[in-house]
């Protein structure tokens, strides 16, 4: 009877350990930020990537978590201004009033303005974004966009709530405007 008990007991305190081991498991806490990769070979856009207006584009970034992607978002806007998002040195924390810029019309038409989020499937850690993004001609309301320098910023958030962003200098130009540049250049 006593090495019965004394069996059981051991049964019982290794399961407790087992469950233990799988519950620490669950209950890990994600206490790292994500990562966007745009070094890799045919990643898009660069810095100093240029767009046209009425054509379209593939983005081709890599995201990942050490734990569980969650969402992105990809923002274009005008660089006017010649603002600052300060990721220069890589990825930076997501601060809201880091996007309080002065959208404004230019001189010779409007801003172009582009903000989209998008999903990543559940329980991945590694995704790679490869969405098509059209840049259209014209405003909704007929105007023109202008041409000039543009920021591409994307934003990755992982299932825990951390986010980081990522912002590239781009020029997006009118085919009319690059036809102009190399008549002038001859």
């Amino acid at each position: 009877m006593k090495n019965f008990l004394k069996l059981t007991y051991i049964t019982l305190a290794l399961s407790a350990l087992t469950l233990s081991a799988c519950n620490k498991d669950d209950d890990e806490i994600d206490l790292e930020k994500p990562t966007i990769d745009i070094s890799f070979a045919g990643a898009f856009p660069q810095n100093g990537s240029e767009l046209h207006f009425g054509e379209s584009f593939t983005l081709n970034i890599r995201l990942a978590d050490n734990m569980e992607l969650g969402a992105y978002s990809v923002n274009i806007h005008s660089n006017f201004d010649h603002h600052s998002h300060s990721t220069e040195e890589g990825e930076e924390e997501h601060h809201h009033d880091e996007e309080e810029h002065h959208h404004h019309d230019g001189e010779e038409g409007d801003g172009f303005y582009f903000s989209q989020d998008y999903t990543i499937p559940a329980g991945l850690k590694e995704y790679t974004a490869t969405n098509t993004i059209d840049i259209p001609a014209h405003a909704p309301d007929g105007d023109e966009y202008q041409g000039g320098d543009y920021h591409f910023m994307i934003t990755v958030t992982d299932k825990a709530g951390f986010s980081v962003f990522k912002a590239v200098e781009i020029h997006i130009h009118d085919e009319h405007d690059e036809d102009h540049e190399h008549h002038d250049e001859h």
